[in-house]
């Protein structure tokens, strides 16, 4: 028995010193993801703002100089594949729509739709362009429209989130998971039970600690549309619970595994550009 309890020692001081480390190595992130979290919070403001500008860029009075640029455009493309070139335009945009810039990639769909009718293709076409852009333009407001209602929903999950670990952290009281016994030797398995979740009880306010770290680098990464940093912060969340026995810790658990497995809604697929096969 002195051997089994020198083993938890062990294994726990050993836990100890992994979970100082990690916390080491986070505190010297911390500071770094303070200027991330600021920017990411004023992108999260700006997303109206982005609609807006979206709004404005379509609505936009022809200018002298667009109408100069246009000339230039027109002159530009005497001598090319207008098909082609109409292709790499909304190549263009679909990449930059990939790449989060959307009111890049608005600006460019206005500019290519203002730009078609300078184009030497068959009207039918054209018309069918002229629709499917002005579609497209719509999708992309739909969608930032939906994707800033999104981020809200799961920012304030995992604020919820985060203020219940801090309510944990005051609370000393520990319900451990009931274990049903009936034989002498099952009691002899509870014992080790008991006495291994009682070093892991030891350790339950640390590890919640790294858990609320950890929440605000997925919020920072989920704001900063770093959704694969977003993921891999959420996963490690989960797989600190995993520690925990506890029926309130795997109920936190589960809430994280239900903000992990939310979809967000796709970048849309510019429908202009299935017209030129």
């Amino acid at each position: 028995m002195k051997k089994f309890f020198a083993l938890i020692l062990v294994l726990s001081l050993a836990w100890l010193a992994k979970l100082s480390f990690d916390f080491y190595q986070l505190s010297g992130q911390f500071n770094q993801q303070q200027q991330t979290l600021l920017q990411s919070e004023q992108r999260n403001a700006s997303l109206n703002d982005q609609v807006v500008a979206l709004q404005r860029v379509q609505t936009e009075p022809t200018t002298v100089a667009s109408a100069k640029e246009r000339e230039k455009t027109k002159a530009s493309i005497t001598n090319l594949n207008p098909s082609l070139l109409v292709q790499q335009e909304l190549d263009l945009v679909q990449f930059a729509l990939q790449q989060q810039q959307f009111v890049y990639a608005v600006e460019k769909l206005v500019q290519l739709n203002q730009n078609l009718d300078h184009y030497e293709i068959a009207d039918s076409l054209k018309a069918s362009l002229h629709q499917a852009i002005d579609q497209d333009q719509q999708s992309i407001q739909q969608f930032l429209l939906s994707r800033h209602a999104q981020e809200e929903r799961l920012v304030v999950m995992l604020e919820k989130l985060d203020q219940r670990l801090k309510s944990e952290l005051n609370n000393q009281q520990i319900t451990p998971s009931k274990v049903q016994t009936q034989h002498f030797w099952q009691k002899w398995l509870q014992i080790e039970r008991v006495e291994t979740k009682t070093v892991q009880f030891d350790n339950r306010s640390m590890i919640f600690r790294e858990a609320q770290f950890r929440l605000v680098l997925a919020q920072q990464a989920l704001l900063a549309n770093e959704f694969q940093s977003y993921q891999n912060m959420l996963k490690a969340v989960i797989q600190l619970f995993d520690a925990l026995p506890d029926p309130v810790s795997q109920e936190m658990k589960q809430q994280v595994i239900q903000i992990k497995q939310t979809q967000m809604s796709p970048v849309p697929k510019l429908k202009s550009r299935t017209i030129l096969g």
